[in-house]
């Protein structure tokens, strides 16, 4: 099953050089015992991040697991938090699902943390169902938070199913004794019997044990207890008896075998199943089903949380919350950035959550970049000769707003990317762009490349989240399509010019190799490039916590992401880096 870890971090809420406190369900530092009287005097302000994490880390709370809530809160006003109450409160009755409940909290001081754990725990009988859970932090004189909701999905204990699955009579060999050697039991043989065993059910069957009993004392049967171990989902396994009828033994049909398999959850066992062996007959052929995992389903359900308020954090589900970016400290004054996400094409298949991207880079352009003026293109934006009228040195938008020498220039695509029918040239594709018609409706990359160069910008950084391999951008949801209508062959690799080659100030960060599909992030509703991209320049991609951001850290981080993860999805992934690693892109 693969594993999951909702986790959630205070951006430069807490320096390591201040104390934290540690409150959980079942009990309260000294400290917090006391019971001052309260008194209003300035207020607090209240800031929190939010967790959850289950045993196993896959985002569900399964049936006999525990889980845990975990919540940080800040006071960053001037005066203290007074009497804080934390709940949380289910939508749903259920009897076998447990909230751990929390105290109040007399006192949060200025510049104090608090950091809150709620266990919860799911009984062996819970139900599949989503549990809403609403999170409330009150505090006494009414500065509140804006509650919290966490959707979290508890799944009844799935069953794995022991099951006979075939069995072959085999006697020749040693410690055989055979009247005639023709795969069938005759009365006063001795025989080896293969039984077959698979689980067909949905859950490992642990410490599997068989039994293999006759109720008929003269069938002689010395070996029949064993262990086969752990079975997975779907694993098939072989057991071997020693069966020997004496001449008294008379059947007209199966005889009185019985097959009993045991595991320690108890669930799914066989008991007593006859086996189907019978005197001079042939047993029927095995029969092994295919049995896979519902791992999707599953997956599709991992908890997530739903935050409304701008001072509470929270990751969802398997993700980082990439919605949330805090302001940088780097202010560029002479910043320009042109964001660009095309999703709904006239004459191709759609390029699933470009626009979701452009919207996501316009807040970190101007947030953790610091550049104030962000022009933001989306499909309906981009047709016709839309790249010429914004990127033309001549004439082109960009070419009145720049400073030459002063400017540092941003730009971010998300999109379909086209090779020509050689595969010699790569284009970025307008909405209403079309196959036949690539050379003259593309915005040949090189182009892109020499204008933005020929702008005269003091710094050029570009974002590409789009392919040019000739396929659409897929994902687990999104079936990956052929945007050439071209058959497969050797592939050609583009002729791309390399202006950072001999302009240190032009920086390129690429989704992936010429040859690879950018895939979509269906979790985020993102390019799994783009999700890495904004992790990355939230502080993830920090990697000697100095806090800023270089070029090469964040290369580093979306690179190593985006390839481990892509795997898991649909192929390798690999995004491309080109200048110089030294450039400090944020500062927090």
């Amino acid at each position: 099953m693969r594993t999951l870890l909702i986790i959630i971090s205070i951006v430069a809420f807490l320096s390591p050089a201040q104390s934290q406190k540690v409150v959980s369900a079942k009990s309260q530092p000294t400290k917090l015992e006391l019971n001052p009287e309260y008194k209003r005097g300035l207020p607090p302000i209240l800031y929190a991040s939010l967790s959850f994490e289950d045993d196993n880390n896959n985002g569900i709370l399964e049936a006999n697991e525990k889980a845990k809530i975990t919540m940080d809160i800040r006071n960053r006003g001037k005066g203290p938090a007074q009497d804080l109450r934390i709940t949380v409160k289910d939508n749903v009755v259920d009897p076998f699902l447990s909230i751990g409940t929390i105290g109040t909290i007399p006192f949060l001081l200025p510049n104090e943390q608090t950091r809150i754990v709620i266990p919860l725990s799911a009984g062996m009988e819970i139900k599949s169902v989503e549990h809403k859970l609403t999170i409330e932090i009150k505090e006494y004189f009414g500065y509140d938070m804006d509650p919290a909701y966490l959707y979290l999905n508890t799944i009844q204990f799935q069953e794995p199913k022991l099951a006979f699955a075939g069995l072959e009579v085999v006697d020749l060999g040693e410690g055989i004794q055979a009247i005639r050697q023709d795969g069938k039991l005759q009365a006063g043989e001795q025989v080896k019997v293969k039984i077959i065993i698979q689980n067909q059910g949905q859950n490992i069957s642990k410490n599997t044990r068989y039994t293999i009993k006759s109720k008929d004392q003269n069938i002689f049967i010395p070996d029949g207890e064993g262990t086969l171990g752990d079975l997975g989902i779907g694993e098939v396994k072989e057991l071997w008896v020693t069966i020997s009828p004496n001449k008294r033994v008379n059947s007209t049909g199966n005889l009185p075998i019985f097959l009993t398999l045991l595991n320690d959850p108890k669930r799914g066992q066989l008991v007593d199943q006859m086996l189907p062996i019978s005197l001079d007959q042939k047993p029927s052929e095995p029969v092994i089903l295919s049995v896979k995992a519902d791992i999707d389903k599953l997956l599709k359900q991992v908890a997530r949380f739903d935050v409304k308020s701008d001072r509470m954090t929270a990751n969802v589900g398997n993700v980082i919350d990439i919605r949330q970016v805090s302001p940088s400290k780097i202010h560029r004054a002479n910043g320009i950035a042109v964001v660009i996400g095309v999703e709904k094409y006239e004459h191709f298949v759609a390029a699933p959550y470009a626009e979701n991207d452009a919207s996501l880079l316009q807040n970190y352009f101007k947030n953790a970049l610091g550049i104030e003026r962000v022009s933001t293109y989306k499909s309906k934006d981009v047709y016709g000769f839309f790249f010429d009228d914004q990127f033309n040195p001549s004439y082109g938008e960009l070419q009145k707003a720049i400073r030459k020498g002063e400017t540092d220039l941003f730009v971010f695509y998300s999109g379909h990317g086209i090779p020509s029918k050689d595969g010699s040239t790569v284009f970025l594709l307008p909405s209403d762009g079309r196959m036949e018609a690539i050379d003259q409706q593309g915005y040949d990359l090189n182009k892109l490349y020499t204008n933005l160069q020929k702008l005269g910008a003091k710094s050029v950084t570009i974002f590409l989240d789009a392919c040019f391999s000739g396929a659409s951008r897929g994902s687990e949801q999104y079936k990956t399509e052929n945007l050439t209508a071209m058959k497969g062959g050797v592939f050609i690799k583009p002729n791309v010019d390399q202006p950072w080659i001999t302009d240190p100030s032009f920086t390129v960060f690429a989704s992936s190799e010429f040859s690879e599909t950018s895939l979509s992030f269906d979790p985020s509703e993102t390019g799994l490039f783009t999700y890495y991209l904004c992790a990355g320049m939230q502080g993830n991609a920090d990697l000697d916590g100095d806090k800023r951001i270089t070029s090469g850290e964040l290369s580093r981080y979306v690179i190593d992401r985006v390839k481990e993860t892509s795997t898991k999805i649909r192929g390798l992934q690999t995004p491309q880096f080109h200048g110089d690693k030294n450039v400090v892109l944020i500062e927090y």
